[in-house]
């Protein structure tokens, strides 16, 4: 049997759920941010562009390595160069930073805190599986890895 990490939730359905949740309580019960709009827009859009770029930087570097985005597929390479040079997680930081940027620009308060939730869950149900998969995979590669740079930020 082929080694993979053992990853049972799927990061973009919680992201998405989160997401969901956040504007459907807002719907029912309200939790506006009191800020003024123009400035909640403003700030809400530097983190969304700031988020997409992560993104698509994370994105590109699993493209030019030849790697799959499923975070349930086996790994052929250890990304450490570009974006993973700051961060290990830099996909799961962009999905968290696009809730909380979208939360912002439209003044929803449970958008950010589930988009910061969904963080959380992400941070302690997958990235552990992730981390010891990559462990086994690529052992003190990883390791030294780990040690210089961080899980998030």
């Amino acid at each position: 049997m082929e080694d993979r990490p053992d990853v049972s939730l799927h990061p973009p359905t919680i992201f998405i759920a989160g997401l969901l949740v956040g504007f459907l309580v807002r719907a029912f019960v309200g939790g506006w941010l009191p800020l003024p709009r123009v400035a909640a827009e403003a700030a809400g859009g530097l983190i969304l562009m700031g988020a997409v770029m992560i993104a698509v930087a994370a994105v590109s570097a699993f493209t030019e390595a030849g790697e799959k985005l499923p975070p349930a597929t086996p790994s052929g390479a250890l990304l450490t160069h570009g974006v993973f040079r700051r961060t290990r997680n830099p996909i799961y930081l962009a999905m968290t930073l696009i809730g909380v940027g979208f939360g912002l620009a439209t003044l929803n308060l449970w958008m950010i805190l589930t988009s910061l939730a969904t963080g959380a869950i992400l941070n302690f149900f997958v990235i552990p599986q992730e981390e010891d998969y990559l462990m086994r995979r690529f052992g003190p590669e990883y390791a030294a890895y780990r040690a210089r740079v961080r899980r998030w930020l």
